[in-house]
């Protein structure tokens, strides 16, 4: 039993110290691992690369990531009663809205990994050693540094149990010889994987492989746009020749000069047919190929995937001043906030180290939003203020503005309440003292 012991031991020792993940070639479609590949459909090449040329793609990113880079993020403590109390000092709250890393802002690092998890429905960090120059050395987390999920080449579980992460070099630096892929432990790694999840359930199944029909149709339908307008800026004809070519170089020769004189900077220019050619075009506008509607069917196709309200990336086609603020609402509910609880979790289950008790919760926080708009923030303020369970100090807090230091400034008891009865107190005594006045006038 012990030589079958040390030989299963052995064996494992030897499975570990083959190099199964040496360099390859970065134009080899499997260079890029498990997130790599391209996939035709409807005649085109759907992937990583062509899906993020969208212009419908780019608004979302955008959008998305511009959004959720404005919101502020903590680490909060539960209290008695449903109360909570910020905690602006946790080191974790330091990382994630501070300095995640020696390079990268924080607007950068949630903006950036919220869109990998979205588009690539999976987001890598990896978690650095302590390290004094943050500032973390007690807590035991140095940082996050962002793998991006291109550079994915393997996940596995070893025969410890673990999983392990094999990421490749950027491929801009990929033909050093000096750089070779490196593998991580799991407890090495911040991953985050979005939904769905692929059947092994260590993956998220990357956005253009669940919907790669839509981003099809899109790319194919906007590829079609631009050939119209590099052929001519119409749709092709038909040249008659009276007589013949000498030969095929001779036939080719003439297509090719027609079409080169007659695209690009040259499309509006006169040209000349020689020998008895007539040219007839064929003549389909876009209008009547209803090009504009299939463009603007594929982009709203896109949004869908994301529940990304279409007047965000200038589509007002059904977009009113009433229902504007409803989209927006939308945007909020069923587009960034699924993405930010996401976000919220992960950081609670990975990151938060001391949390034995359950006491302790991330949290992004939605009012960043209001920022922009004076009239609906002032509002709400209001409406706190009235309902008495905002201060004047919890106001200026949120406004980066100097506290009130006279006791009144952290009192929640309506100033208007408070107001009105004074008042009410004064026309009292006013009635009272004119009473009691022809009272002794009687």
């Amino acid at each position: 039993m012990g030589l079958l012991s040390s030989l299963g031991n052995a064996l494992r020792v030897m499975a570990d110290t083959i190099d199964i993940t040496k360099p390859r070639d970065q134009l080899d479609p499997q260079y890029w691992g498990a997130l790599g590949g391209d996939f035709s459909a409807a005649g085109v090449v759907v992937n990583d690369r062509t899906v993020s040329q969208l212009g419908a793609v780019q608004s979302v990113r955008y959008g998305m990531s511009s959004a959720l880079s404005t919101l502020p993020v903590s680490v909060y403590r539960k209290g008695p009663k449903g109360s909570r109390t910020a905690l602006p000092d946790h080191p974790l709250t330091r990382l994630l809205s501070a300095k995640p890393n020696g390079v990268t802002k924080p607007g950068e690092f949630i903006s950036e990994v919220g869109w990998h998890l979205s588009y690539y429905r999976n987001a890598f960090c990896r978690i650095l050693p302590p390290s004094d120059r943050l500032g973390l050395e007690p807590y035991g987390l140095g940082g996050l540094e962002i793998l991006h999920p291109r550079r994915l080449a393997q996940i596995e579980r070893r025969y410890d149990g673990r999983l392990y992460y094999t990421f490749n070099p950027p491929a801009t630096i990929v033909q050093n010889a000096s750089l070779a892929p490196v593998t991580y432990r799991e407890d090495e790694i911040w991953h985050l994987r979005g939904n769905p999840l692929r059947e092994d359930g260590l993956l998220g199944e990357p956005v253009w492989e669940t919907a790669r029909n839509v981003f099809a149709r899109a790319i194919a339908v906007h590829e079609y746009g631009d050939i119209w307008f590099a052929n001519y800026g119409g749709t092709g004809g038909i040249i008659e020749h009276p007589g013949t070519f000498k030969d095929k170089d001779a036939e080719r020769d003439f297509l090719e000069t027609w079409r080169r004189n007659g695209t690009g900077r040259n499309r509006h220019r006169d040209r000349l047919l020689k020998y008895g050619g007539k040219y007839v075009q064929l003549k389909v506008t876009n209008s009547e190929a209803q090009l504009l509607e299939t463009e603007d069917a594929a982009d709203t196709a896109v949004f869908g995937l994301w529940s990304y309200p279409p007047h965000r990336a200038g589509r007002l086609k059904r977009s009113t001043n009433n229902n504007i603020e409803q989209q927006s609402l939308d945007f909020v509910i069923y587009c960034l906030a699924p993405l930010a609880i996401a976000l919220e979790q992960g950081a609670e289950g990975d990151l938060l180290l001391d949390n034995d008790d359950n006491s302790l919760f991330v949290e992004f926080n939605f009012a960043g939003l209001l920022r922009g708009d004076l009239k609906t923030r002032y509002a709400a303020y209001l409406m706190g203020r009235q309902g008495e369970w905002l201060s004047a100090n919890d106001i200026l807090r949120r406004e980066n503005e100097e506290l009130r230091t006279d006791p009144g400034g952290d009192e929640y008891k309506n100033p208007l309440t408070g107001a009105a009865a004074v008042a009410a107190g004064d026309e009292n005594a006013d009635q009272s003292s004119d009473q009691e006045q022809d009272d002794n006038g009687k």
